[in-house]
């Protein structure tokens, strides 16, 4: 990852997932098969409910999936929030507000668990700020702010960053380019006084260098991105295995 010396910015906006905050080689199905199971444990250990990480498993999926179709329909600038989504499981998996709140908690355990800092970055922009620099981080993610602050917390409870901007807050998306917009409105500056830095060719450089904004991209190793690839293939055939055998007639039952 190369950096100028110098921002030469007023403003550095920054991605937060896979640029202040580094995944790890899982793709995102088998985040949710590890929130899942971490949340049918702390469902029966702490209320004795008993539901099958996989029912809580396809309830995610399903749920994520009609939320986002129902989003394109509606509001294609805008953004799905977790919690809705949440709220949604638990009436799939029969759960009252308190047991839905283990899958929310359960979530954000996970995403702790597996992201760490970019520390490289992190440093560089603390030294921006130190010249004079404001950080602000624009995401692109159904979690609210208060959840991006207690993930940048957890890893880099130093960090610069001095307003966090959610796509699921404002109801707008960089891929878009209206969460570009809500940025310049309320940081009341200039487009060419902010760098973003970003992973996504889309939403971090496209769509910024249209919103007026200059843009920086830093991108993940491609051995990593090929081993996500192949864990989510993985994932896929894993859950149509399960699927199938939830499905296959049981051993001396009748015809």
């Amino acid at each position: 990852m190369l950096l100028p010396k110098t921002a030469a910015a007023r403003i550095i906006s920054c991605d937060v997932f896979d640029t202040l905050l580094h995944r790890d080689h899982r793709s995102e199905r088998q985040r949710f098969n590890d929130i899942a199971v971490r949340a049918a444990q702390r469902l029966a250990a702490e209320r004795r409910i008993v539901r099958h990480p996989g029912a809580i498993y396809d309830a995610r999926i399903e749920v994520q999936k009609q939320a986002y179709r129902a989003l394109d329909l509606s509001c294609p600038s805008g953004d799905v929030r977790f919690a809705d989504m949440v709220d949604a499981m638990g009436r799939i998996l029969s759960l009252d507000a308190h047991a839905a709140d283990i899958i929310h908690q359960a979530e954000i355990a996970v995403e702790i668990a597996q992201l760490k800092a970019n520390t490289p970055l992190l440093a560089w922009l603390a030294e921006q700020a130190r010249a004079g620099c404001r950080i602000i981080a624009v995401s692109d993610t159904y979690h609210r702010g208060e959840t991006i602050a207690q993930l940048l917390a957890a890893h880099a409870p130093d960090h610069p960053v001095g307003q966090i901007y959610a796509s699921a807050d404002h109801n707008a998306t960089k891929r878009t380019g209206a969460l570009f917009g809500v940025v310049l409105r309320q940081e009341g500056v200039a487009a060419a006084d902010i760098l973003h830095i970003g992973d996504d060719t889309t939403a971090d450089v496209t769509m910024a260098q249209a919103a007026g904004l200059r843009s920086l991209q830093v991108l993940r190793p491609k051995h990593l991105v090929f081993r996500r690839r192949a864990d989510a293939l993985r994932a896929r055939i894993l859950h149509k295995l399960r699927i199938r055998a939830a499905h296959a007639p049981r051993a001396g039952a009748s015809a």
